[in-house]
């Protein structure tokens, strides 16, 4: 299994650093089960196939409990397109880049908190200029982590986390090399 990928792109060279795909097949396998395992809530083997139907996916008894249902199934439908969504990507999510003009990066902000949408956001691009330190921190709880401290401030890169340790020294390597 190939994480990373060298591109040369004439004289320049960009490194992608992807998301392990393991996490990604796990995380979609286990929505799909969960949108489809949630689907035989309110089945009962005795009912009727028109009971069954309106206990499990469509209640058309009144208004209310269409839109309650109506509700249900597209978060059912959610999960499980959600989960087939990260199977098919799941050796295309990257995390980070590296080239000979900069470091680009996912970050999580901070402002929406959302981080599970975070793979959803462009990456961010921070020019080797504009860096002034890169460093592994070492934690008992988190493990190795990349911080980068630029003219801005200093910013714990937490998306990053889930590479490997060589995957961070070279980033850290390639950031020192080109930038600092």
């Amino acid at each position: 299994m190939k994480r990373r990928k060298s591109v040369a792109k004439g004289r320049q060279i960009c490194i992608n650093y992807y998301l392990p795909n393991w996490r990604s097949i796990i995380v979609g396998i286990v929505l799909i089960i969960m949108g489809g395992s949630t689907f035989f809530i309110g089945y009962h083997p005795n009912d009727s196939f028109k009971e069954n139907f309106s206990a499990m996916i469509l209640d058309f008894k009144d208004i209310f409990r269409f839109l309650i249902s109506f509700f249900i199934l597209l978060l059912h439908l959610t999960f499980i397109i959600g989960g087939f969504l990260l199977l098919r990507s799941s050796k295309k999510i990257i995390r980070a880049r590296t080239d000979k003009k900069g470091l680009y990066f996912k970050r999580i902000e901070k402002k929406t908190g959302m981080w599970a949408l975070a793979d959803l956001d462009p990456l961010v691009f921070v020019p080797y200029i504009q860096i002034v330190n890169i460093r592994i921190i070492e934690s008992n709880w988190y493990g190795p982590r990349l911080e980068l401290e630029t003219f801005q401030g200093k910013e714990i890169l937490t998306m990053l986390n889930v590479l490997s340790r060589k995957e961070k020294e070279q980033i850290c390597q390639t950031v020192k090399e080109f930038g600092i």
